[in-house]
């Protein structure tokens, strides 16, 4: 594949893409540094877009390279120059397609990448009613926008100004759960693992949101504990040591959030592992106050984070556990 500068648009949107989908894969870093370099020798030029949005679609790829190749560092020095150039760009736009949902344009935009730099061409696109024009996803402040989309990707917590949104990673770690949860686990998905690896992490949490965020995916499999039985009790242990070492408010069990002061989890799997992947994941939180499932939608984050709350799910999560546990393998001996 030609990755230098003057290639067609549409081919180095089909390589991006292919890199974009199989991020976890072997590529050769040639056709991501290309658009580095491209952009790193005129980060406000006219053709910023094209390269900054090259770089959003394999920043999943690139988070994944070792530091030691040098390919992040590239990658970030060129949005970052990007960013400080066109951030306070010329604009009349009321909103800018960096501000909604990224994932659903990540799917579409090989095909509609070739369309921003061909007005005819967009303008005879299927889809057209979906995509804003041309000339608003080339806006500086959009380009920069996008920039900051993608430095996020590869570096957590380090700019602004953007939608918070879950990693593909988190994404992907959300249906993995799900799958154990709907009693069809993906492949390559042990559901044993699973709850030894969320005990384990549990038991470990240092800050409020992970711990937070973690009781409420732990709550979610004690579920699936308490219905589907194990070969052996270790993961169960696992999970039951994770759950007992959430601490227990002192002092008034009064919280002063009242009864609908807390967030009601949703039921649908899906749901309930995302809100749980939210909390602790310090650049999706935010989704939380906004999308909060049901009785959760609009709460200020605090709420989740309450520790009422949250060591309320732990103690019922726990007790469902040993109790399965118990039905399952019997008690368990004093001294294991």
């Amino acid at each position: 594949m030609n990755a230098t500068p003057d290639a067609p648009i549409a081919e180095l949107a089909a390589a991006w893409e292919e890199i974009r989908t199989e991020y976890y894969a072997d590529h050769d870093p040639d056709l991501v540094l290309a658009a580095a370099r491209a952009l790193a020798a005129d980060p406000g030029g006219e053709r910023a877009w094209l390269w900054t949005i090259g770089l959003l679609m394999t920043a999943d790829y690139v988070s994944l390279q070792a530091a030691s190749d040098g390919t992040a560092a590239a990658v970030l020095d060129a949005l970052r120059a990007t960013d400080r150039a066109l951030r306070a760009g010329p604009c009349g736009h009321d909103a800018h397609p960096y501000e909604d949902d990224l994932d659903f344009q990540l799917e579409g935009l090989a095909g509609y990448l070739p369309m921003l730099d061909d007005a005819a061409a967009a303008a005879a696109y299927p889809e057209r009613d979906l995509w804003d024009p041309p000339e608003v996803w080339r806006c500086p402040r959009n380009v920069a926008g996008y920039a900051r989309v993608a430095i996020d990707i590869l570096a957590p917590g380090t700019t602004d100004g953007i939608p918070a949104r879950l990693s593909t990673a988190e994404q992907e770690e959300v249906q993995d759960l799900a799958s154990v949860l709907h009693g069809y686990p993906a492949p390559g998905v042990s559901v044993t693992w699973t709850l030894s690896h969320y005990g384990k992490a549990l038991a470990c949490a240092t800050g409020d949101a992970e711990r937070a965020g973690l009781v409420i995916i732990a709550a979610a499999l004690s579920w699936y504990a308490a219905a589907s039985p194990l070969a052996y009790p270790g993961p169960l242990d696992e999970l039951s040591a994770g759950l007992a070492s959430v601490p227990v408010p002192r002092g008034r069990p009064d919280c002063g959030h009242g009864a609908a002061g807390h967030p009601a989890l949703p039921t649908a799997p899906e749901d309930v592992l995302t809100a749980g992947m939210c909390l602790k994941s310090p650049h999706a939180r935010q989704l939380l106050a906004q999308h909060g499932g049901r009785s959760g939608a609009g709460l200020p984050l605090e709420n989740w984070l309450c520790p009422a709350f949250v060591a309320g799910l732990a103690r019922e999560a726990l007790t469902r556990v040993r109790v399965a546990r118990e039905q399952q393998f019997g008690p368990r001996r004093a001294g294991h």
